[in-house]
């Protein structure tokens, strides 16, 4: 079995061979790294992947997509590793390069298995996004930012929140920005948790956390095993220096540095020679002038602290510690203390556990999971009151020092707990025990899908059209026939009129009305959906509340202006529609070019947008005969009577043709309450010898005229949505003339290449433009072939198909192979798609978007 650990950290037996200092951080990888290299039968194949700043000397070096990978092996460990770069002093950025790296690393080594030590880093999310494999990703659980920028402030004064220092300025990173930072964090950290198939941890609290957000993971208990070091010694009452407190860390506010100082006081007073040693930075600005300039808001309230109850000689910052210094502090101190404001559960404590020291924790997070308070030490309550906190931390410390019998049980207690937690054999055949089970679930559940050929794609929308049938086929064929559509509701009987509806029923449609039970049972377990066209958010609500992926495709938002999202109303909708699920694994795409810039208004789908769009059949032509055999000066204008579809601007600009001399023929194909109108601006400029109204025609007919057609005319205003007569229009070489505010305009056309854009309302640009390609043929037909090409290359129903598909793999959405090799070869590659459907949708306004384009 090959698997590939995903570490923050360089592991210390490839710095040695790479000459390089080793980190002090997460020293517990190492004793289990060992435990599965060093024994052959655990039938583990392992490499390990890890940042770096920059690629390291002494290494291969490979290079994809401009992304650097150092990689090597320890020969005699039979150890493969990588090192990607990763800036990560700045791990509330996500780097998109780092998605590359992984799509390198991950086919060089083919892993079976991915192990994620950790959620606090953007490159646990690139991994799972970069692995196809949803049930083969463990994902293991250290701290959980999210729940940490909830409790980041740890009951400080608002006055302290508020507050910066020259640094906090110049670095920008005062209180609330390190809190946002962890908010950010916190949203990767959850994307990445609802991309893995599996969890382990080790305490209620992110069993709880992380079922919440992906109630679909299976939940693998495992304990941690320490640093070896910690496995020998013991500390003795008589070795330690008296009324001595050990705080592992204290340099932001969550580990509760000053719970302890505000405690203190009192302690002091009962034991005067008490004091506190801190290990990690001094952040409270002693020594030169320079230090001074460097504190924090943070740092300068405990240093007010400090000053104001005259603690100077009972606190020592002791600095960075490697392991067996943590360990000399842990044997020479009288007590152990956790002040955090929030933990999930402490490695410190449970070193000191093993060691056998006496503890005191606030009873946060997980504690609970590994430190029994009133057998193993003393475990205190806490609340959201800073002075509350510090009193219960004062208690507990007089408490833990007056009674030495209950001491000396305490540390017995807990170190018998300790050794029982952290066993480095029982963890390690725990640890086989899930990759064991991890591979064999995936072998069960794709040998459970080809026997049952279940939908891996199910696409729910109001009904099924001649402008989805060619994607659904796309679909239906690229997944072996594991496809679905669910149609909602039954086609209106205007658009059935219109022949929509087609002869025959595709045998991949069933219809909600008709299956209620099974069609919300595919919603329901598909592994994607795709959601739109539908106003009723009943038939998802229970798929997003689970927290599912969705894939949802949605046309603008405000067809009749931005103005209208100051609607509180509308607010309230858009908001319990969309963005609530903003940091959910939901992903819209923008069935027209102003979508985004609708959602981006109501704040949901940040980074989750895509190009998409409506993809009607594109037809086989040959293009030379189909441009020889165009009329001469024809225009074309086909759509529904309706005043937002404008027919009169076509009648408008067939009077402007007529009164400039220039010959020509128009026909118009449609009907609808407008239709009276047009007859009498017919009549009014005397067109009836230019203009042809021919009512409704099939989709076929239609197709037929634009076939015949040199210019197409797309006069609708800013409510079409999308505008698919544009596409069809475009595969018949017609030189297409279409209002900019049209959806589907400033994605499939590009003024003056494939087609012509004017201003929305602007009746004589549009004119204009048409009186240009009535007078120049060749610029015509130019506008046409560019056409063909677009449609034939990029906007067509397959590969449309094909994109999305890569799309879903890329977020870890679907994870079955299709049966076709030719998408299975495709899908293995990584997504990076610069233009057209499933490229990322740019949230430009309305104003740039006509700059932009015109």
């Amino acid at each position: 079995m090959r698997v590939l650990w995903l570490c923050n950290i360089m592991l210390p037996m490839i710095a040695e061979q790479l000459n390089r200092e080793a980190s002090n951080k997460e020293g517990w990888l190492t004793g289990i790294a060992n435990r599965v290299l060093s024994k052959e039968e655990s039938g583990v194949e392992l490499a390990v992947a890890f940042p770096v700043p920059e690629p390291l000397q002494g290494s291969e070096q490979h290079i994809y997509d401009g992304n650097v990978i150092s990689c090597g092996s320890l020969p005699d460990r039979k150890l493969r590793w990588y090192g990607f770069i990763e800036d990560v002093r700045n791990p509330h950025v996500y780097e998109e390069g780092l998605e590359l790296s992984f799509h390198w690393i991950l086919k060089d080594f083919q892993p079976d298995v991915v192990h994620c030590f950790g959620t606090e880093y953007p490159h646990t999310l690139a991994l799972c996004k970069a692995f196809p494999y949803k049930n083969r990703i463990l994902i293991g659980i250290q701290g959980l930012c999210a729940v940490y920028a909830e409790h980041y402030y740890a009951n400080l004064p608002e006055s302290v929140i508020r507050s910066k220092t020259p640094r906090d300025l110049l670095k920008r990173d005062d209180c609330e920005r390190q809190k946002y930072k962890f908010e950010l964090r916190g949203e990767m950290e959850k994307e990445a948790i609802r991309l893995a198939g599996n969890i382990t941890g080790r305490t209620h609290w992110d069993r709880h956390y992380t079922s919440l957000w992906n109630p679909g993971a299976e939940y693998f208990a495992m304990n941690e095993t320490l640093r070896s070091n910690f496995y020998d010694g013991e500390r003795r009452e008589e070795g330690c220096r008296p009324h001595s407190i050990f705080i592992s860390q204290g340099d932001y506010p969550i580990k509760g540095l000053h719970y302890m100082l505000l405690a203190l006081p009192g302690i002091r007073k009962k034991y005067p020679d008490v004091k506190v040693y801190v290990a990690g930075d001094c952040i409270i600005g002693e020594g030169d002038v320079k230090k001074r300039l460097k504190i924090s808001g943070y740092g300068r309230f405990l240093r007010n602290l400090i000053r104001h109850y005259q603690l100077e000689d009972h606190l020592c910052f002791l600095g960075r510690l490697n392991a067996e210094q943590m360990k000399q502090q842990y044997l020479q101190s009288s007590l152990f203390v956790c002040c955090s404001e929030m933990e999930n559960s402490p490695n410190s404590l449970g070193e000191a556990m093993l060691l056998g020291m006496p503890c005191v924790s606030a009873d946060v997070g997980g504690i609970r999971s590994v430190f029994t308070g009133g057998e193993d030490g003393i475990c205190y309550p806490v609340k959201d009151d800073l002075h509350y906190n510090a009193e219960q931390l004062k208690k507990a410390v007089l408490a833990m020092w007056s009674d030495s019998g209950k001491r000396a049980e305490y540390c017995a207690k807990a170190r018998a707990h300790a050794n029982k937690t952290h066993d480095g054999d029982v963890n390690y055949q725990r640890l086989l025990e899930i990759y064991c089970a991890i591979a064999e679930k995936e072998a069960q559940n794709t040998c459970e899908k080809d026997e049952t050929g279940t939908p891996l794609f199910v696409m729910v929308s109001n009904y099924i059209n001649h402008h989805q049938i060619p994607f659904c086929n796309a679909m239906r064929q690229y997944l072996s026939g594991r496809f679905v559509f669910i149609q909602t509701e039954p086609m209106e009987q205007e658009r059935v009129q219109m022949g929509w509806a087609g002869d025959v029923r595709p045998d991949y449609v069933k219809c909600y009305y008709e299956e209620p039970e099974v069609c919300q049972e595919l919603i329901a377990n598909a592994p994607v959906v795709l959601f739109g066209g539908v106003d009723e958010e009943a038939y998802i609500a229970g798929r997003l509340e689970s927290g599912k992926p969705v894939l949802r495709y949605s046309e603008r938002l405000y067809k009749d202006g931005q103005w209208k999202a100051v609607s509180p109303r509308g607010l309230r909708k858009k908001y319990a529609d969309h963005t609530k699920y903003r940091n959910a694994p939901v992903y819209l795409l923008c069935a027209g070019a102003y979508v985004p810039s609708d959602f981006h208004i109501v704040r949901a789908y940040p980074d989750k947008m895509y190009k998409w769009g409506y993809f009607p059949e594109v037809k086989p032509v040959d293009v030379d005969s189909l441009m020889a055999a165009k009329k001469p000066a024809t225009i074309l204008w086909a759509a529904r009577f309706l005043d937002w579809k404008h027919p009169e601007s076509a009648v408008k600009c067939a009077a402007y043709l007529k009164k400039k001399g220039i010959t020509f023929t128009m026909r118009i194909v449609g009907d609808g309450n407008e239709r009276p109108m047009v007859e009498r601006l017919i009549a009014k400029y005397g067109l009836s010898g230019e203009v042809s109204l021919l009512g409704y025609r099939t989709p076929n007919e239609v197709r037929a005229l634009m076939e015949e057609t040199d210019i197409y005319l797309a006069t609708s205003d800013r409510r079409e949505g999308w505008g698919a007569v544009i596409n069809e229009a475009m595969n018949s070489g017609c030189a297409v003339v279409a209002d900019h505010m049209m959806g589907a305009a400033p994605y499939l056309l590009q003024d003056g290449r494939n087609g012509y854009l004017y201003e929305d309302g602007n009746l004589d640009m549009l004119c204009k433009k048409v009186e240009i390609l009535l007078n120049n043929r060749q610029e015509c037909q130019k506008l046409g072939r560019n056409a063909i090409d677009t449609v034939k290359k990029e906007w067509n129903a397959e590969c449309a198909a094909k994109r999305l598909l890569m799309l879903c793999k890329s977020k870890g959405l679907l994870l079955a192979d299709t049966g076709v090799e030719e998408i299975d070869c495709m899908l293995k590659r990584p997504l990076q798609i610069q233009e057209g459907p499933c490229s990322v949708a740019e949230v430009i306004s309305e104003r740039e978007m006509l700059c932009r384009i015109l």
